[in-house]
């Protein structure tokens, strides 16, 4: 649930915005000064702080300039009742997200509440993305002459933004090498966002992946973009593509044929620019067989296909995976680093 802190000294006017926001399924704080503002921010951590830029106490300035010095992730929009350009350029300078005039306009202010708090999440999940990213272990780990072809493969494709396909059984590390494509791709400054399919019913995979409107169904409290179009200049990566249900695998086609789809309950077309990978340990040929999987979706997304294999097939690469996979418990313990004796390889 967004959690929201409403600083405005005109306490009609916080009480009926207030019980408007919390209709729509907000958490909502109030506070009637600067003074007020700051302690809930603090003891309350909300997503996002509207605040009136005159307070009895000082300005919307006083508490942007302390969620400054709390190096807070949390956003702000400003309302005032004497809008002028040079107060909502120093607004925005100041670290605030939106500037809005009164009177407010609820409809209008729902608006910016969702576009802020959406681009708020993106900014963490592409922080968080790139903090993974960098302690993301190496998919190509061995010296066997399987993993050295798998290299190249995937080295080959970087360049490309065609559609890729990588096949392995469960385990092995599809995940791993999806995310790697993307962090040494022409992507890389962009979001990377995974699903995975597996046991995901038609109408919750396709909330996710297309989103959707305010109302399209019980419970859209509030509009909610999907996936695909948080993916927009990224990467989308569908794990378990295979399991994809099959009412939605046409829109998925239509996304990848010409970027373009649907909000659930949106007559509104939207664009995209996304790269997709997908990943499957199922046999996508058997499941087309079997009317389980469309021939043209299947056609679509193997552009380009990796195949994963498993360390049955290439044992010689046991023992530097081990390595690895030991030197990393270590550090996370803060232990000291320790070796494999001979004989433990042995039996791996």
């Amino acid at each position: 649930m967004t959690r929201l802190l409403l600083v405005d000294d005109d306490a009609q006017l916080r009480a009926g915005m207030s019980a408007y926001l919390r209709r729509l399924g907000l958490e909502v704080f109030e506070a009637g000064s600067c003074a007020e503002g700051r302690q809930l921010q603090a003891a309350q951590h909300p997503d996002l702080t509207i605040v009136d830029y005159d307070l009895p106490d000082g300005t919307a300035f006083d508490v942007l300039q302390a969620m400054r010095e709390r190096e807070a992730t949390d956003s702000a929009i400003v309302l005032t009742g004497m809008g002028t350009i040079e107060l909502a350029v120093k607004a925005i300078k100041s670290g605030a997200e939106h500037f809005l005039t009164k009177p407010v306009d609820f409809d209008s202010l729902v608006h910016l509440i969702e576009r802020t708090v959406e681009a708020q999440r993106q900014r963490r999940q592409h922080t968080a993305a790139k903090q993974l990213a960098r302690s993301a272990p190496d998919p190509f780990l061995g010296s066997s002459a399987r993993i050295r072809e798998l290299r190249e493969l995937a080295t080959a494709v970087l360049g490309s933004n065609a559609p890729v396909l990588i096949q392995g059984e469960t385990g092995t590390g599809k995940g791993v090498l999806a995310r790697w494509l993307h962090e040494h791709g022409r992507r890389r400054e962009e979001p990377f966002i995974d699903l995975n399919c597996a046991g995901l019913s038609q109408e919750l995979v396709a909330s996710e992946l297309f989103g959707h409107q305010r109302g399209a169904f019980t419970g859209a409290v509030a509009n909610k973009p999907g996936l695909i179009e948080l993916a927009n200049k990224g990467t989308l990566f569908l794990d378990e593509i295979g399991d994809l249900d099959p009412l939605v695998q046409p829109k998925l086609l239509k996304v990848l044929e010409e970027g373009s789809f649907r909000r659930v309950g949106d007559v509104a077309l939207r664009s995209t620019d996304l790269r997709l990978i997908g990943a499957t340990h199922r046999n996508l040929a058997a499941l087309v067989r079997a009317g389980q999987f469309r021939e043209d979706l299947r056609y679509r997304i193997n552009t380009l296909t990796l195949e994963i294999p498993p360390l049955r097939e290439r044992s010689e690469d046991v023992a530097p995976l081990a390595q690895a996979l030991l030197a990393g418990a270590s550090s996370a313990c803060e232990a000291e680093q320790v070796e494999i004796t001979p004989d433990a390889l042995e039996v791996l």
